[in-house]
């Protein structure tokens, strides 16, 4: 199976969906503010720092990408956290556009869904879907990844 990207912060999103991907069988290249604190060792995981607050470097951490998974913090009281997600969720997007990134997943709080799909509802040119953190959101993620029609199949009805 190919590899995928998956970006966030050292947090139980982050970790949920991470340990889910792995256990699915799918390959990872984890890029996270903190990469010394992922202390996972599998053959399908890569472990790379993320660095959002540099454009040309994002679009280059996601080159040859077909997949990206952005995961945010459902903790709405965590300051550090909200302030990377405010100021560079925007230029996450289009950096991984830029790469030629076909695909995001958005997985993030419920109460940011309006936040999260205000500005991917402005792109045409790429697939995205925002997966709220309620209920089994780890499995969703995995299940989009590895059928990408689910969400269109399981939705639009």
């Amino acid at each position: 199976m190919k590899e995928i990207a998956l970006t966030g912060t050292n947090n139980h999103v982050f970790a949920d969906v991470l340990g889910k991907l792995l256990a699915c069988d799918i390959n990872v290249n984890a890029m996270v503010d903190f990469p010394e604190k992922v202390m996972l060792s599998d053959t399908k995981l890569t472990v790379s720092l993320f660095s959002p607050e540099n454009h040309a470097r994002t679009v280059e951490s996601f080159q040859g990408y077909h997949d990206a998974v952005l995961t945010y913090n459902d903790d709405l009281k965590d300051p550090y956290t909200n302030e990377l997600t405010l100021k560079y969720f925007v230029d996450t997007v289009h950096a991984a556009r830029e790469a030629g990134v076909a695909r995001l997943i958005v997985v993030g709080s419920p109460d940011s869904e309006a936040f999260f799909v205000t500005d991917l509802r402005r792109l045409d040119d790429i697939d995205w879907v925002f997966i709220s953190t309620e209920g089994d959101y780890p499995t969703r993620t995995a299940q989009e990844l590895i059928n990408p029609s689910f969400h269109k199949e399981v939705y639009s009805e």
